[in-house]
């Protein structure tokens, strides 16, 4: 066998090699995000719209100053919120004894208690809130957005940099 038959008979074997060892990429790849939780502060000094929307459809936060998981029950806390919050239905959670501050609305919510129930097909409860600067639609429940669905708890779509 001639030399130049081999190298390229060698070279065909390499990359049949590369090809076989190597699984082609499939059309639906399981996501690579992490599922990092939601970080809640609280103080009424960092915002806590995503993490308080996050908590609220019952996806797992964190307390932002010791990093322990927030559970289903907050009690005084202060939130400062740049957008709306949903209070889901059916989540099991407990908000009270709170202040909710949208200071570019000059809007407060507090008071009372948030209850979520477990029931995702009831309206979550609400009792001695007083809101100041809000809207006479506020607080007046209504279908949310759509949930996006998660693949062993973790997001199907995810932020890459």
């Amino acid at each position: 066998m001639s030399r130049a038959l081999f190298d390229v008979l060698a070279r065909a074997a390499l990359l049949l090699l590369v090809v076989v060892a190597v699984p082609p990429a499939l059309a639906e790849e399981r996501s690579d995000c992490a599922a990092a939780p939601a970080v809640l502060w609280g103080d009424g000094e960092h915002d806590d719209t995503a993490a308080l929307n996050a908590w609220f459809r019952g996806d797992r936060a964190v307390w932002a100053d010791t990093h322990e998981p927030v559970g289903t029950e907050i009690a005084d806390r202060t939130f400062l919120l740049s957008s709306t919050v949903y209070v889901s239905g059916g989540t099991g959670l407990q908000l009270e004894h709170f202040r909710m501050i949208w200071p570019w609305r000059n809007e407060v919510v507090s008071g009372g208690t948030i209850t979520t129930g477990n029931d995702p097909d009831a309206e979550p409860r609400t009792e001695g809130i007083t809101m100041v600067g809000a809207d006479p639609d506020e607080g007046v429940p209504y279908k949310g957005p759509d949930i996006e669905p998660l693949d062993h708890g973790i997001p199907t779509h995810c932020l890459t940099s």
